[in-house]
């Protein structure tokens, strides 16, 4: 994809940001690692995986790759081997990580990633997989040691295509932690899962719910056990869990043990083939995800929104709606100090995103961007500056909000981005933003891209005195609008909706509710628009402006 900025002064009355996309694929040789955040934990914790892609065509089935490290320590590049050996096979692998019990905290985590802190976080990552793009729906995991521990727990709880993995394979895993029979290695082990658990070695209740075999039953995912003759994994954790398949009459699952004391990923050299093998047959017994819905011959592809930036209520807010049955890859930018590259007066030196998902939840932030995903570099959208912010996410259908701010509370004029990294699935339904009108030559000026190659219809809708109607201090009191082409030449203009357009806006059913604010419905070609906000009377306030893809 390529991407076009035009900036254009504050003094000028029209189009700011046109933002222009074309598809593009982007496979990764396999082996080909970047490193992306799937996912935010509630302590704020950002959690990565590095992504190793197959040189053949996509969408492929995903395996997590989980490290062990007696879940204290640890990280994803400790099954970098087995994360190559599994793309080359033709396996979209994640190697993630996931916040670590005392002590040794991740980068961000203010909690101490005990129990169930960590299955909870290879939860996120198993849904975040099966939601992504790149993946055909399907998703299996390859742990070792404490990574062990959780593949199985991740195949025996959860819901089925959702958050619980379809198959996994377990390498040296832990599985019953109350069982402490004397074995070369009894002591590191019960040290290490009694600070998981954070408890005492008497506490087998506790032990006991941390601990995967406490929820296998006959809807476990296939598991594939595999364990060294003297491995440094008490042999009884194998043992134990292989009785309690056994004991279900399942034949979905295998054990393997091999010669010698080598743990974990370090024998994976020698368990390779048979593991391959293994996901290789189940995984064809997973059923593939339904087919994606058609979608509409033109679509929504991206957004742009300039505005003031303040603090407290007056920081800028967009909101976006994917509909249809595919997760969607986006890019969300943020951007302030290459607008004062490009002459714009009073640019944000610092912003800062946050995005929420419906029910408020933070599912990705970024301050100043550090290291991009291979996608965002392809399309061009490395921003010009180090402090600016960049997310990208794989979001599932549903309603989200980014949060554009001043970092320290500063204010300035700001450009909130909104990149449809995949127009081949689901939709953007309707887009808005919130900012602040500063005066008639300082406007909130939203720019949006139809693409196809068919005419879409629109609601382009400014609004103002129903976000004060709604408690929002200072909101503008008369929008005016305005639709201008990506030339900058003006299509339509509309200040109170009922004046020109009252039946057509009607008919949308979503007019504005308040007589003073504007709202224009068009049928546009293929193309760049711009959506101006200004005040009728050259006052200014908060406003909030949003365009709306019409059946």
């Amino acid at each position: 994809m390529i991407s076009i900025e035009r900036f254009f002064s504050t003094t000028l009355p029209a189009f700011l940001a046109a933002l222009l996309l074309s598809a593009s694929a982007n496979t990764a040789q396999a082996g080909g690692a970047g490193k992306e955040i799937y996912g935010i934990a509630p302590d704020g914790t950002e959690l990565h995986w590095v992504v190793y892609t197959p040189s053949t065509p996509g969408p492929w089935p995903a395996v997590l790759v989980i490290h062990g490290g007696g879940f204290k320590t640890g990280s994803p590049g400790s099954g970098a081997q087995a994360s190559l050996d599994l793309a080359n096979a033709g396996y979209l692998a994640f190697a993630i990580e996931y916040r670590l019990a005392p002590n040794g905290a991740l980068k961000g985590q203010t909690s101490d990633g005990r129990y169930p802190q960590q299955t909870d976080d290879v939860k996120m990552a198993v849904r975040a997989a099966r939601s992504d793009p790149r993946c055909n729906g399907q998703v299996g995991a390859v742990g070792g040691s404490a990574g062990g521990a959780h593949t199985a727990y991740v195949a025996a709880t959860g819901t089925k295509g959702d958050d619980r993995i379809d198959v996994g394979v377990s390498l040296s895993g832990a599985y019953d932690f109350r069982d402490f029979t004397p074995d070369l290695n009894l002591q590191a082990f019960t040290n290490d899962v009694t600070n998981y658990v954070n408890v005492d070695i008497s506490d087998t209740a506790d032990l006991l719910t941390a601990s995967p075999i406490n929820y296998v039953d006959k809807d476990v995912a296939p598991l594939f056990l595999i364990q060294s003759e003297q491995d440094p994994m008490p042999t009884v954790q194998i043992t134990d869990m292989a009785a309690k398949l056994g004991s279900l009459g399942l034949d979905e699952y295998q054990t393997l043990t091999i010669p010698g004391s080598l743990h974990s990923f370090d024998y994976w050299s020698t368990v390779k083939d048979d593991v391959i093998s293994f996901l290789n047959d189940r995984f064809a017994g997973v059923p593939f995800p339904p087919q994606e819905q058609k979608l509409p011959g033109s679509k929504l592809v991206n957004v742009s929104t300039r505005a003031h930036v303040g603090s407290g209520a007056g920081v800028m807010i967009g909101g976006f709606i994917i509909t249809g049955s595919s997760p969607k890859r986006v890019a969300i930018r943020g951007l302030g100090p290459s607008l004062a590259q490009a002459g714009v007066v009073g640019a944000l030196v610092d912003p800062a995103l946050e995005i929420y998902d419906e029910s408020n939840h933070l599912v990705a932030k970024n301050d100043n961007w550090t290291y991009l995903p291979d996608d965002i570099i392809a399309d061009g959208l490395t921003p010009k500056d180090s402090a600016e912010a960049v997310v990208a996410a794989t979001l599932a259908p549903g309603s989200y909000t980014a949060v554009l701010s001043g970092v320290g509370n500063s204010e300035g004029v700001a450009l909130l981005e909104l990149y449809d990294l995949d127009p081949t699935h689901s939709i953007l339904s309707n887009i808005s933003t919130r900012g602040q009108v500063v005066s008639n030559t300082d406007p909130m000026i939203g720019g949006f891209i139809v693409n196809g190659a068919e005419p879409m219809k629109v609601l382009v809708r400014a609004i103002g005195p129903s976000l004060g109607a709604q408690g929002v201090a200072s909101a503008l009191a008369d929008p005016y609008l305005e639709l201008r082409n990506s030339d900058g030449s003006l299509l339509f203009a509309n200040d109170n909706w009922r004046s020109t357009q009252e039946k057509q806006v009607i008919d949308t059913t979503i007019p504005p509710t308040d007589d003073h604010e504007s709202a224009i419905v068009a049928t546009l070609a293929p193309g760049n628009y711009t959506a101006v906000v200004r005040d009728s009377h050259d006052g200014g306030g908060i406003a909030l402006v949003e365009v709306y893809a019409l059946p």
